[in-house]
């Protein structure tokens, strides 16, 4: 006669394998369900939010003096909109750069903006790589473009002028300077100086053989503060607002010689000073 644990032994191996079956397949209907809410309609996983910028062209020549643009382009991508934020690091000295706009509005498609880097006539020659950076919270993205600054074709300024008024023996008139830039770029003028070189006298003093010279006039220096702002194009001392009494003077001496050659005469100055870039 069998014994009783051999009778009852094979159903309760039966029932305990079919509850591991069971388990195993409520894990299976929950890990597939996990991978369904994960994707998409199109069964592929959805892609981040993000930014990109792009720049045309990567690299631009800039003569000194004068300014380098480019265009930007923000693109969105997984869905993202907003404001995202441009800035530019890496500029050489004397160099800025500027955004029009400075925050651009992205989505569902892509926004656009300009950057105008502005350099002068003291920008140190070279090739720069200029870092561009948007913003939008924690989403960032960044692009490097490329900034060649060459040499211009530099003229001097130059400064002109005569009497404001008719010379006298003993009698001092101011000199209001005018100051030509032909340049891009403001210079600061120092050192003014005028100088008497020469004398022409009038055709009836040189009939009756009237002397006049250099030495029968006597110049005071400006006598302003420095410098002076000379802009792109023309100026002058009193454009600067600088009073008349801090002009240069030019004074005819009173000489106990007969001076008459010295009426109605044409001065020849010459003008030197110091022009330094911003």
């Amino acid at each position: 006669m069998p014994r009783i644990p051999e009778l009852f032994g094979s159903p309760i191996r039966t029932v305990r394998t079919g509850a591991k079956m069971l388990l195993a397949g409520l894990l299976l209907v929950t890990l597939t369900s996990g991978v369904v809410l994960a994707a998409n309609s199109n069964g592929t996983q959805n892609p981040p939010k993000g930014i990109t910028l792009q720049l045309a062209p990567t690299n631009r020549t800039a003569v000194q003096g004068t300014p380098a643009s480019y265009n930007v382009v923000v693109q969105p991508s997984g869905g993202f909109t907003g404001n995202v934020s441009l800035s530019a690091t890496g500029l050489p000295a004397g160099a800025t750069a500027s955004f029009s706009p400075a925050v651009v509005a992205t989505g569902p498609g892509s926004g656009s903006a300009t950057l105008d880097v502005s350099t002068t006539s003291a920008t140190p020659l070279g090739t720069y790589s200029l870092s561009l950076k948007g913003s939008s919270g924690t989403l960032q993205s960044a692009v490097v473009v490329s900034l060649t600054v060459t040499a211009g074709q530099h003229q001097p300024f130059t400064i002109s002028g005569g009497p404001t008024g008719v010379l006298a023996p003993g009698y001092g008139v101011p000199i209001d300077l005018q100051l030509a830039n032909p340049g891009n770029s403001s210079l600061n003028v120092t050192g003014l100086t005028v100088s008497v070189t020469g004398v022409t006298r009038t055709a009836q003093a040189m009939a009756n053989n009237r002397p006049c010279n250099p030495s029968d006039y006597a110049v005071t220096q400006f006598s302003g503060s420095y410098p002076i702002a000379s802009p792109p194009g023309n100026s002058s001392l009193s454009g600067n607002g600088i009073p008349a009494a801090q002009w240069p003077q030019i004074k005819m001496l009173n000489s106990s010689l007969n001076q008459d050659g010295c009426k109605g005469a044409t001065l020849q100055l010459s003008y030197s000073g110091t022009g330094q870039g911003n």
